[in-house]
């Protein structure tokens, strides 16, 4: 099969497929040392045959210009979470590594992720904790002297009997294990609780002066009280007693303080769980401030610039923007405009930002943000500078139903100019709603565009409303509405492109995600613009999926009580307008997803073959919402590119290839 990226003339450049993308390394998590001088940061390697992949912490001294190092690690060990010490003389992390370095007669090593530390130049790797469940996140204490860290409860003996029996019986909504805080002091000793069994601890931070630590917790394990059901509380950083609830409805975001004490930044949800706030609360006033309450985009995270200011940052249209914040007024100021997909950040003191970027044809590397000055540190991805990538514009256009301005990126193939011709093209719909594409980087096994940019296909990626970007009144559009305003600003989005000569009316398909799988289905059942949809994990049933889902929170914030009102949840199910849909459909779904559970795939699968309509079904053995296995990333890939050459490629100036 002849790449269309050769047939148009990009003479020596390398091209690529599937299996190149899925292979490429993720770069997440940057940290600086105390001084701003060292830098950390986690590197993320997918493996073949099914193995998680494998996770490595680097390192760079940023006065010296030396290139970054990995830090030393036996081949199948995986580092991650990155954390300097107070002093900047060690670095700990999370490993798996065994623990051979330190091992004593009779000591077993434990069989999880455990605390690992090493000297500032990565030598001498010392195990830390052997927490039997093993540890889920950890926090250096303001003198160093001590680790608070999270262990999940392990399995009792008979619990172990029972399971190798066959006796194990699941109770469903059961609490699984809890992650309880314990405190190691570093000198020695062994370590105590702090949290008493029944608490799960999400996260931890010390107070300055080493008394308290501020914690986000909930009363079960799930992921639905990850998300929505969790609060900030103080306790006594010696015996773990209770001090005060802050918060009882936070969102997803670990607590900080303020240098001084006085202060605490954390997060709360909006009224309907689809938004979320960071908020800084006074301790003494017991005053809360909105953070850019006013600021039209919606901010990712944030961190302490001293006791009286903050840097955040945030996505606004499809371009990330780093903030000034006024701790006091929540008042804002825009510093920087960058290429970003996800808030992963640090801030040294003298106020130098490093962050993941990317370019429209670069994936995330580390890159340094020095006043108006900005450069890459890293460049784990060097063989794509190598392919012919597809070309990136912004674009913005006007809601047809409300005047609203609407936001999303065009990703378009590389050697492709004006009066070449218009192209097959695919509207690729973002999960969510909550969420948003953006400017930079769009190649991966989620994200289509590039694989099929290079292959000929123009591709649209829109932000309707209902999506992260233009602040919580926009995102909360969506509420009641699936499949109405949101669809409508897709249509209007599509009707630019058309109108440019860049897509061809005649050979456009929808496709997407989760929430994008949902649009998909919704599209084809209410217009006969696609001439077929490809549905990955959608949501299909929507009051089915509100009563089956490991988030029953999640739905309810969008169209209320399930039960109370059915009516409304299913006239807006794809499923309910089956019997309409008359193009082909390929339908992608894992068969461990409990976000949207695969039964949602299935109903949709088997009421378009009652309803005699084509067809196909794939279905991914131990895949979850989120695939992670590199087989199946590239097969979902290399699916979604035949299935588009098959039912775009037999009109007059298809692909060819």
């Amino acid at each position: 099969m002849l790449p269309l990226l050769l047939a148009c003339g990009a003479a020596g450049a390398a091209d690529f497929d599937a299996a190149d993308l899925v292979d490429l390394r993720q770069v997440t998590d940057p940290r600086f040392g105390p001084a701003g001088e060292r830098l950390a940061w986690v590197v993320i390697t997918p493996q073949p045959e099914g193995r998680p992949p494998r996770r490595r912490i680097w390192r760079s001294t940023l006065e010296d210009g030396a290139a970054p190092r990995e830090l030393p690690a036996p081949d199948d060990a995986s580092d991650h979470g990155p954390s300097w010490s107070p002093r900047g003389d060690a670095l700990a992390f999370l490993s798996d590594r065994a623990h051979t370095a330190t091992a004593q007669a009779g000591d077993d090593a434990p069989p999880a992720a455990q605390v690992w530390r090493v000297d500032a130049d990565g030598e001498a790797a010392t195990r830390l904790t052997a927490a039997p469940g093993g540890v889920t996140g950890f926090a250096w204490s303001p003198d160093g002297r001590r680790l608070a860290y999270l262990a999940t409860e392990p399995e009792t003996a008979a619990e172990r009997r029972r399971r190798e029996s066959g006796d194990d019986p699941v109770e469903v909504h059961r609490a699984g294990r809890y992650a309880r805080l314990w405190l190691q002091e570093l000198a020695g000793g062994p370590p105590r609780a702090l949290t008493a069994p029944g608490l799960q601890v999400h996260e931890v931070a010390w107070s300055p002066d080493g008394r308290r630590l501020a914690l986000r917790v909930s009363d079960e394990t799930g992921l639905n009280d990850y998300w929505y059901r969790s609060r900030i509380v103080l306790v006594d950083a010696g015996d773990g007693r209770h001090l005060r609830t802050l918060h009882g409805r936070a969102s997803a975001a670990p607590p900080q303080w303020s240098p001084d004490g006085r202060r605490l930044l954390y997060g709360v949800l909006g009224r309907y769980g689809m938004t979320a706030q960071p908020v800084v609360h006074d301790l003494d006033s017991d005053r809360r401030v909105e953070l850019a309450a006013d600021w039209p985009g919606t901010l990712w995270g944030a961190r302490w610039d001293g006791d009286a200011a903050l840097v955040a940052q945030g996505l606004r249209g499809v371009r990330a923007r780093f903030l000034r914040v006024d701790a006091a007024s929540g008042e804002w100021d825009e510093i920087a405009d960058v290429q970003a997909s996800a808030p992963e950040f640090d801030l040294a003191r003298d106020g130098r930002i490093a962050f993941v970027g990317m370019g429209d044809a670069r994936p995330g590397d580390v890159w340094l943000l020095d006043g108006a000055t900005r450069r890459a540190l890293s460049d784990h991805n060097p063989q794509v500078a190598g392919w012919a990538r597809g070309r990136l514009r912004e674009l913005s256009w006007r809601s047809s139903r409300d005047g609203r301005e609407i936001h999303g990126v065009l990703v378009l193939p590389p050697a492709w100019r004006p009066g070449d011709g218009p192209l097959p093209t695919l509207v690729q719909i973002h999960g969510g709603p909550a969420w948003a594409w953006w400017s930079g980087w769009l190649g991966s096994w989620h994200e289509w565009a590039q694989l099929l940019a290079a292959h000929g296909y123009a591709v649209l990626l829109p932000n309707p409303r209902g999506s992260e970007g233009q602040g919580p009144e926009f995102a909360r559009l969506a509420r009641a509405d699936w499949g109405g305003g949101d669809f409508q600003d897709v249509l209007d989005g599509l009707d630019l492109v058309i109108g440019e000569g860049i897509a061809d009316p005649e050979r456009v398909a929808i496709g997407g995600w989760s929430y994008g799988g949902y649009l998909s289905a919704w599209a084809v059942a209410h217009s006969d613009r696609f001439r077929t949809a490809i549905v990955g994990a959608g949501v299909t049933d929507i009051g089915a999926m509100a009563l089956s889902t490991d988030t029953p929170d999640y739905l309810p914030g969008y169209f209320g009580d399930p039960l109370a009102e059915r009516t409304v949840y299913d006239a807006h199910s794809p499923i309910r307008h089956a019997g309409r849909v008359r193009v082909p459909m390929l339908i992608l779904h894992g068969e461990e997803d409990a976000r949207v559970p695969l039964s949602q795939g299935e109903m949709l699968y088997g009421a378009l073959r009652f309803n005699g309509t084509p067809v196909e079904m794939v279905r991914y053995p131990r895949e979850p919402h989120w695939f992670r296995e590199r087989e199946y990333q590239r097969d979902v890939l290399e699916r979604v590119l035949g299935w588009l050459d098959r039912r775009l490629g037999d009109a007059a100036g298809a692909p060819a290839h």
